[in-house]
C-alpha cells in the first residue's frame, strides 16, 4: 500500500516502569511484532525519544524536536518525513494488531468518492472509533495536516484530538470493519502485560 506507517515508540512508559517497545512478546518484542504486521505498507518509520536506543532496529527513525510534547510531536515528525499522501499512525503498545485489520481499515482510501465532503475535499484525518471512543493512535493522517500540526506545536497545543477540529475529519467505527476494540488494546501496566503473556 502507498501508505507510510508511523509507530510511536517515544513514550515514557511511566505506568509500566520500563520501555514497552522492547517488552518480549511471541519470541520477539512489541515493536517488532507490530512492525512485522505492517510489511505490506510502503515504509515504516519509528518515532523515538532516543536514536541510540533504537539504532539497530532496522527501520527509519525520527526523533522529537520538542521533548515532552506527547504524541502530537511524534505524528508531526513522522508526517514530515513520510513521502506518501497518508501515514497510518500506530502506538507501539498494541500487540494484537494484525495486517488483515490494518489492510481493511486502510482500504477506505480505495474509495475516495465515499470519503470526500460536499466540496470534494479528501479528509485530513481518518480516525478509528471504537465503542464511541476515538483512537488517535490507530488512525490515518494526510500530509495536508502538516501546517496545522506545526501551528499547534507553536501554540503549545498538545492534544492531537484538537487537530480534528481544524481539518476535515472522517470517522470509521471499528465494528463496521468486523472487529472489536480488543484488537487495539493498549498494554500499560505490568499486570496487563502479565495477562497477555499468560494468554499467549
Amino acid at each position: 500500500m502507498e501508505i507510510t506507517v508511523g509507530i510511536l515508540a517515544g513514550g515514557k512508559s511511566t505506568r509500566m516502569g520500563i520501555n514497552k517497545a522492547f517488552l518480549p512478546f511471541r519470541e520477539t518484542s512489541f515493536i517488532e511484532t507490530i512492525a512485522e504486521e505492517c510489511e505490506d505498507f510502503s515504509k515504516i518509520i519509528l518515532s523515538v525519544n532516543d536514536l541510540e536506543t533504537y539504532k539497530n532496529i532496522g527501520y527509519e527513525l525520527v526523533q522529537d524536536e520538542k521533548s515532552g510534547f506527547g504524541p502530537l510531536e511524534g505524528v508531526y515528525q513522522i508526517i514530515k518525513k513520510a513521502d506518501t499522501k497518508f501515514a497510518l499512525i500506530l502506538a507501539a503498545d498494541m500487540p494484537y494488531i494484525n495486517k488483515n485489520f490494518l489492510n481493511k481499515f486502510c482500504s477506505c482510501l480505495d474509495n475516495p468518492v465515499l470519503l470526500r465532503n460536499y466540496q470534494g475535499e479528501m479528509p485530513g484525518c481518518i480516525v478509528l472509533r471504537a465503542d464511541n471512543m476515538l483512537e488517535p493512535l490507530c488512525s490515518l493522517y494526510s500530509r495536508t495536516t502538516l501546517p496545522f500540526l506545526k501551528e499547534m506545536r507553536e501554540q503549545e497545543e498538545h492534544k492531537l484530538r484538537m487537530l480534528y477540529e481544524r481539518v476535515y475529519t472522517r470517522y470509521i467505527d471499528i465494528e463496521s470493519l468486523g472487529y472489536t476494540k480488543q484488537i487495539i488494546t493498549n498494554i500499560n501496566t505490568q499486570e496487563e502485560y502479565k495477562k497477555i503473556i499468560e494468554a499467549n
